[in-house]
């Protein structure tokens, strides 16, 4: 009677994929920065969705990372651009921005609808809390999955 082969498990072993793990930043806002800029588009840069002009807003916050305690990069610059791609996304994202550190400086690029800018600005002077859930830094570069921002210090912050 001929040995039947075992059927190998489809399901990976050993450690999860970055993708599926999750690091979550927990930074106090000290000040933040806008930048605005407006032009013509260049001829070989123009974009069917933005015409003939080009529009470029970013808001940055910066602060510290109070969570996790004793991080590696405990300044933080966050950067809040508009993107006018965003709401054209053909293929899911896998990520709303990214970061990357550098020294002891985290930086994070988070692309947001060009209609909340206004809206961010606004409460930028009453802007104490950001929290990034992310995926883990692996070679210094992560995947932002989500931010909150909060005019309130968490309640575990004293």
């Amino acid at each position: 009677m001929p040995h039947a082969a075992q059927q190998k498990s489809k399901a990976r072993r050993g450690r999860p994929s970055l993708e599926t793990q999750r690091a979550l930043y927990q930074i106090k806002l000290s000040g933040w920065d806008f930048t605005w800029s407006f032009s013509l588009a260049l001829p070989n840069n123009s974009r069917t969705d933005e015409g003939h002009y080009h529009e470029h807003m970013i808001l940055t916050l910066k602060g510290e990372v109070l969570y996790p305690e004793g991080f590696k990069y405990p300044e933080v610059e966050c950067q809040l651009y508009t993107d006018p791609r965003l709401t054209q996304d053909i293929v899911p994202p896998k990520g709303i921005g990214s970061m990357t550190a550098s020294g002891t400086r985290l930086t994070a690029y988070i692309a947001v609808p060009r209609e909340r800018v206004g809206v961010l600005i606004g409460a930028a002077d009453r802007l104490l809390s950001l929290e990034l859930n992310a995926t883990p830094l692996h070679y210094r570069r992560a995947l932002v999955m989500s931010i909150h921002l909060g005019t309130e210090p968490e309640p575990d912050w004293s």
